[in-house]
């Protein structure tokens, strides 16, 4: 199968435990980010976790990567920071400007063939599907903010094929952090 982005809707959210929430609150807003993304990988929610926020003059910007291993999120974010939709408005700008134009979160999985089109940006592909193509594995690009609301950025979640989909309480705790971290950065 090709690589697609499916548009797709999040459960209902899991109450995210109060005290929790409270220690996200007393953070400033970018430490808060970067914590709420450490907890999403304690429940291994992604093996990658990437946040793209929206600047103030309303283009795309790679603000965060977080991986098990702070080498590899080192690397994530070397090989990503140079792809094109990154200072753009959002409608070109990658999976991360599709969601939050629309205001709903992507799926995006599939086979990635070697010189092949598809919604992954050419870097975030090749890191997926290395140079020869394969399986891209299951990228959940949720927005924050978006739709009808200002558009703060958008929480990319990378599993391995290996890895499977989000699955038991992952979804739902991710969809409780999501809204956390929507009123977090809006506020």
């Amino acid at each position: 199968m090709p690589v697609n982005a499916i548009p797709f809707r999040m459960p209902a959210p899991v109450e995210i435990p109060a005290h929790l929430v409270s220690m996200l609150r007393q953070l400033p807003p970018d430490q808060a980010l970067r914590r709420a993304m450490e907890l999403l990988l304690q429940i291994e929610a992604g093996e990658i976790l990437i946040f793209e926020k929206v600047d103030a003059k309303g283009r795309l910007q790679l603000a965060e990567v977080v991986c098990p291993d702070p080498a590899e999120a080192g690397r994530v974010r070397e090989a990503l920071a140079g792809e094109e939709c990154y200072g753009q408005a959002l409608a070109p700008a990658g999976l991360a400007g599709r969601a939050l134009e629309a205001g709903s979160p992507l799926l995006v999985m599939g086979q990635l063939g070697q010189g092949e089109e598809s919604p992954l940006t050419p870097r975030l592909g090749q890191l997926l599907a290395g140079r020869g193509g394969g399986n891209v594995g299951f990228v959940y690009v949720l927005p924050i903010g978006g739709g009808g609301q200002t558009p703060l950025g958008a929480l990319t979640l990378v599993r391995g094929a290996g890895a499977g989909p989000l699955n038991h309480e992952q979804p739902g705790l991710t969809e409780g952090m999501r809204q956390v971290l929507a009123d977090i950065l809006s506020g």
